[in-house]
């Protein structure tokens, strides 16, 4: 009797522990999924940046011409 008790309590065990392995497996998976996506939310924070700053610079160009236009 103790003895089947003993083999249930290491059935139990090793299911929870097959369960908590897999589960350390998707939150590993899930961080490194979120670093991608954070690297990639950064590039394009980058991109856009270096895009408003090429408008910016477009824009002076072109007041610039419009105002030598004008005179």
């Amino acid at each position: 009797m103790a003895e089947e008790a003993r083999e249930k309590a290491l059935r139990e065990y090793r299911s929870v522990l097959l369960k908590h392995t897999e589960a350390d497996g998707r939150v590993k998976k899930l961080r490194e999924d979120l670093r991608a996506k954070e690297k990639d939310y950064d590039k394009t924070e980058d991109d856009l940046t270096a895009l408003q700053s090429v408008g910016q610079i477009i824009g002076e160009v072109l007041r610039q011409l419009d105002d030598e236009r004008c005179e």
